[in-house]
């Protein structure tokens, strides 16, 4: 196997038809603020339910990226994901293995920029992504956990956990 080209290499940017992509997979561009101001602004209850829906969304699609890095990393995927994170705008990650995983430090995550002050964890697409990650490198099983928040911790670090092979 040969390790994929960067992320950025792979994108066509094509004025018309208005396109951004990596292979069959389109992106797009839009401001964090823009994005998580969504969130921040639905009561409690509807926000919690809203960003828990962005991570089951991450966790779906973003997994299907995932599973083709995968198939032709020849590093683990972990490391493929944090390399690509900043390439997205995804912030600064920091992977360190754990005795059952990993733990990610996540410097300048655009989703805890984005929504501002928080009174709870909001980088939810960091854990969904994880939770595609943790899956696919554990046969099925993991659990992932943001175990602090930029957004409610105030600073720039959000700091997620990743246990491998375990049961949701």
């Amino acid at each position: 196997m040969t390790e994929p080209k960067p992320f950025r290499e792979r994108l066509s940017w094509e004025a018309v038809p208005g396109e951004i992509r990596d292979g069959e997979i389109r992106y797009i561009l839009v401001r964090p603020d823009a994005l998580m101001a969504i969130f921040a602004g639905l009561d409690p209850p509807a926000r919690d339910a809203a960003l828990a829906a962005f991570q089951d969304s991450v966790a779906t699609f973003g997994g299907q990226s995932a599973a083709k890095y995968a198939a032709t990393a020849e590093r683990p995927l972990i490391d493929v994901v944090a390399a690509t994170a900043p390439q997205l705008g995804w912030g600064c990650w920091t992977v360190e293995p754990t005795s059952d995983g990993y733990r990610i430090l996540v410097e300048n995550s655009p989703f805890a920029a984005g929504f501002g002050a928080a009174d709870r964890l909001v980088c939810t697409p960091i854990v969904g992504m994880l939770t595609a990650v943790g899956r696919i490198m554990g046969g099925g099983g993991a659990e992932v956990r943001e175990t602090s928040c930029a957004a409610e911790a105030g600073g720039h670090t959000c700091r997620f956990e990743i246990g491998i092979g375990a049961s949701q």
